[in-house]
């Protein structure tokens, strides 16, 4: 069964991806319950000015970078990509102690084994940036494409 949070977020995401990253999601659920954990999705779609705002945490605004992708430049921004977080309960290890995050790095790596399955790519084996939380459709097109398919209202996966 997928938890209310996830559920929610899956509904932001482009209706062509929604089945692979349920599908995904219900899997990576199992695996972390035979730890005692919980895998959610914490995030879907986000609009170019959630992005910006993304960006700009430790750049302009306070914080630690979060983020290398400027807006239009996130397989978010078009309804291709999640990301994760690993639970013990109520508690959101990705941002608990060094003892938890090590936990839920495992959990996302043990997540990644499911990817190519269900035709996404994990952001912990991005060359610009480890993501362990990330997962994104294995689209064909560039981003630049993406921009403009979405604006002609073609297909976003092939």
């Amino acid at each position: 069964m997928i938890d209310e949070r996830s559920a929610k977020h899956i509904e932001t995401l482009s209706p062509e991806v929604k089945d692979a990253f349920m599908n995904f999601i219900i899997e990576a659920k199992e695996l972390a319950a035979k730890e005692g954990l919980d895998y959610k999705i914490i995030c879907g779609t986000r609009s170019w000015e959630q992005q910006e705002a993304l960006y700009a945490k430790g750049r302009t605004a306070p914080g630690p970078k979060v983020t290398n992708a400027k807006p239009g430049s996130s397989m978010h921004n078009f309804g291709l990509a999640i990301d994760c977080g690993v639970f013990k309960g109520k508690v959101y290890m990705d941002d608990s102690t060094p003892a938890d995050k090590k936990i839920a790095d495992m959990m996302h790596k043990q997540a990644s084994t499911l990817a190519a399955k269900h035709k996404l790519r994990w952001g912990g084996n991005f060359k610009s940036i480890y993501d362990a939380p990330h997962f994104e459709y294995n689209t064909p097109y560039t981003l630049a494409d993406l921009c403009v398919r979405k604006e002609k209202g073609q297909s976003l996966i092939a």
